[in-house]
């Protein structure tokens, strides 16, 4: 996770710990989730291109 990735993920766990409603709460951690799932994408495809790049033809 890059560090913009990190802060949205602190930030949105302060807004789950603080929302008076369930509602708000479901919401930010799907949202939070969400985060993750790019994050984790975002690296395997990365991770993906540099092997392509690395790979006999």
């Amino acid at each position: 996770m890059n560090e913009n990735q990190q802060w949205a993920h602190e930030e949105l766990t302060k807004l789950i710990k603080n929302s008076p409603t369930y509602e708000d709460q479901a919401f930010y951690r799907a949202l939070d989730q969400l985060l993750l799932r790019q994050a984790q994408r975002l690296s395997s495809a990365a991770g993906e291109l540099d092997g392509r790049s690395w790979a006999d033809k």
